[in-house]
This record gives structure tokens, C-alpha cells and sequence, in this order.
């Protein structure tokens, strides 16, 4: 796989078209983390014979971690926008490519150079959590 092709993760606003989309490649992506979470129901907890119970209700919800570094003022403005919506589609790499629906959770930025308006940088850390 190519890297100028090899996007690590794309996103495609709810009932968008691939048109829509906005792939994010090697160039801005500096810290890329995931998380697997198993999502236990209420039947879940530990005995007081210190047995662990488990009643889980979904397997590997994701949960990505990104750092986004020397975003270009357009560039930072339409991911903000893409990911200011409740919901959207999330193509992202964990040794394969996945689809999933999920939000944004906070959103950390910074301005790392003040050039004027159009040539600021930005750094943008944001977690994508799975529905």
C-alpha cells in the first residue's frame, strides 16, 4: 500500500455522499491511538467472593484518540465543522479497514503559528468514540 494513497481514516457526514468526505491522511496526523471496549450491562460487577461477572452487551466499540498537527486554517475549519455534527461515518485502520458510526468527544486546539488568517496553524486533538 502506497503511502500517498493510504488515507488512515475518512469522514462522511450522516447521509453524506462520497463527495462529502474528508480523508485524513499521514501528512497532519500526528499521535494516532486506538481503544477496544467491551460494554457491560447492568448484570456485570464482582461477588463478594471476589468472582468477576460478565454481561456484555458489545464487543470492541472503538475509540480513537487523534492528534492533528500543522492544520492549515481551511483545513482545521471544515474537520471542525465535519466533526461538529451528533453523527458520522468513521473509516479508520486497526490492521483492517472499518466503518462505524460514531461522534466526536472533546476537542482540544491550539494555534501553533499566528501568519495571519489564511497561513495559521492549528493543532487539534479530539477523541472519535463509536455509537
Amino acid at each position: 500500500m502506497d503511502k500517498e494513497t493510504f488515507a488512515v481514516l475518512k469522514i462522511l457526514p450522516e447521509g453524506g455522499t462520497e463527495g462529502d468526505e474528508i480523508p485524513l491522511g499521514y501528512g497532519n496526523i500526528g499521535s494516532y491511538k486506538g481503544q477496544l471496549i467491551d460494554i457491560d450491562g447492568d448484570g456485570a460487577g464482582t461477588t463478594e467472593d471476589g468472582h468477576t461477572i460478565r454481561d456484555i452487551r458489545r464487543r470492541g466499540k472503538a475509540k480513537l484518540m487523534l492528534r492533528f498537527d500543522n492544520l492549515t486554517t481551511a483545513e482545521f475549519s471544515a474537520l471542525m465543522k465535519a466533526i461538529s455534527r451528533d453523527k458520522f461515518q468513521l473509516t479508520y485502520f486497526c490492521g483492517e479497514f472499518k466503518t462505524i458510526s460514531a461522534h466526536a468527544g472533546d476537542r482540544n486546539f491550539e494555534l501553533i503559528k499566528a501568519s495571519g488568517e489564511k497561513d495559521g496553524r492549528w493543532r487539534l486533538d479530539v477523541n472519535f468514540i463509536e455509537y
